[in-house]
C-alpha cells in the first residue's frame, strides 16, 4: 500500500484539524502516561473534539488518570488509522478545562460519557494539550516519516503560571497567612471572589511546591459550602486565567479585590 499521501505533514494553520480528524477515525486512542507508582500507564482515552484549535480528551476527578496527570502532566497519545496503516503519535502537556460550555457540549453530543464516568456531572473534567508535538509513522516504523508541531490553542482558558522562584513562594504564603490572621473588609460577593482567586494562586503555587502549606486559606475562606468554592474559584480563573506570575508586583496586581471586582463587572460574568 502506498501511504505516501497520508504521510505528509500539515500546515500550521490546518495541524489542529488533521489531529481532530484522525482522532476522530481511529479507535480506540491510546495515553500513556507516568503512573502513580512511577511505572508507565497507559490506557485508552476518550478523545471529544476540537475548539478554538484546543484537541479536547475526556476524564474524571475520580480516576486514577486523573490524579496521574495532577502529578505529572506530561503525556503520549497514539492512534492508528486503519484504512491508511498510519499511526500518529502525538506527545505534549495536559491541561485541564472545567468550562461549562466545553462539558455541556461533551454530554450534549456524547450522552453515553456520562454513564461511562460513573453518571455524576460534577466529576467529569476535559483536558488538552500544551506544547504538542505530533509524528506520523507508516506501520511499524520507529523512525517518524513526518513530524509537525499543534500551535497551543488560542483563546483556551490554560491556568495561571508562576514561575518557579523562591521569592514567589514565599510571597504567597504570606499572602496566605496575612488573609487568615486580617480577614479584609470586603463586601460579601468581592470577599468570596478574592478568596476564589486565593485559592487558585494556592492550587497553583502547590503543584509547584508540594510542601507548601495552602491550609490557612482552607480555614479562613468565606464560602459556606464546597460547591460556593467551586464556583468562585473558576469565576477567578476566568477573570485572571492565562496570567503569567513572573515578580512578586504581579501578585500585587491579580490579587487586588477591586481589580477583581472591576474586572467582573466588565466581564458581566455573574
Amino acid at each position: 500500500m502506498d501511504r505516501s499521501a497520508n504521510l505528509l505533514p500539515p500546515s500550521e494553520a490546518e495541524a489542529a484539524a488533521f489531529a481532530a480528524d484522525f482522532l476522530a477515525r481511529s479507535f480506540p486512542v491510546l495515553a500513556a502516561a507516568e503512573g502513580l507508582n512511577g511505572r508507565p500507564e497507559i490506557r485508552p482515552v476518550t478523545f471529544l473534539f476540537a475548539e478554538d484549535g484546543a484537541l479536547y480528551f475526556l476524564t474524571a476527578k475520580n480516576r486514577r488518570f486523573y490524579a496521574e496527570l495532577c502529578r505529572k502532566p506530561h503525556i503520549c497519545l497514539t492512534a492508528f488509522d486503519r484504512e491508511s496503516e498510519v499511526f500518529l503519535r502525538i506527545s505534549g502537556k495536559a491541561c485541564f478545562s472545567e468550562e461549562e460550555p466545553v462539558l455541556d457540549r461533551a454530554v450534549r453530543e456524547r450522552p453515553e460519557l456520562l454513564q461511562a464516568f460513573g453518571g455524576e456531572p460534577k466529576t467529569l473534567i476535559a483536558f488538552f494539550l500544551l506544547e504538542a508535538k505530533a509524528e506520523l509513522l507508516a506501520g511499524l516504523d520507529e523512525i517518524p516519516q513526518a513530524e509537525f508541531f499543534l500551535p497551543d490553542p488560542s483563546g483556551v482558558l490554560t491556568g495561571i503560571t508562576i514561575k518557579k522562584k523562591t521569592e514567589l513562594r514565599d510571597r504567597i504564603a504570606k499572602i496566605l497567612e496575612r488573609r487568615e490572621a486580617e480577614p479584609p473588609a470586603l463586601p460579601d460577593e468581592t470577599a468570596k471572589l478574592y478568596d476564589g482567586a486565593l485559592f487558585l494562586f494556592a492550587e497553583a503555587a502547590k503543584a509547584l511546591w508540594p510542601r507548601m502549606d495552602i491550609r490557612p486559606i482552607e480555614r479562613a475562606a468565606v464560602f459556606g459550602t464546597w460547591d460556593e468554592r467551586e464556583k468562585y474559584t473558576k469565576l477567578a480563573a476566568r477573570l485572571i486565567g492565562n496570567a503569567v506570575i513572573d515578580k512578586p508586583e504581579d501578585l500585587t496586581y491579580f490579587l487586588d479585590p477591586e481589580r477583581l471586582a472591576e474586572l467582573r463587572k466588565e466581564k458581566k460574568l455573574s
